[in-house]
């Protein structure tokens, strides 16, 4: 082998052990500053501490778990463990959705306005109208 070729590979190597030393300081770095105490306020934050997010009808949520007493302190945040509490997630309505109480709904966002009665029989009936309409 030329040395020419040792040295390229000798700095490949090099390069890619400082590649993943930085990994591991911005990972570092990370813990040092976790979510704000295990609550989560958006997408980013909910991935962060272990939750999954996700569209549903009434709004984006944050499906996530609820951290066991033992891990409620700040030094679990950032480790993927979930939030401390369902309430006191964002401004806005969060849900236990569990009966055992182990995993919350954080809406991300406002609950979509479900239409009224009203509203569902006049979509239904223009649509009706326009199909009939259509067809003649």
């Amino acid at each position: 082998m030329s040395k020419l070729k040792i040295a390229g590979a000798t700095l490949a190597l090099v390069f890619a052990a400082s590649g993943a030393a930085f990994a591991q300081d911005a990972d570092a770095e990370l813990m040092k500053t976790p979510s704000s105490e295990g609550i989560v306020t958006n997408a980013t934050s909910c991935e962060y501490e272990g939750g999954s997010v996700m569209d549903l009808t009434d709004g984006k949520i944050c499906f996530i778990p609820i951290r066991g007493v033992s891990a409620n302190t700040a030094n679990y945040d950032g480790k993927g463990l979930g939030v401390i509490r369902c309430t006191g997630n964002g401004a806005f309505p969060n849900e236990i959705i569990e009966p055992g109480g182990q995993y919350c709904r954080v809406y991300l966002g406002p609950k979509a306005k479900k239409k009224t009665r009203a509203e569902l029989e006049a979509e239904l009936a223009a649509m009706t109208e326009a199909e009939l309409e259509s067809t003649n």
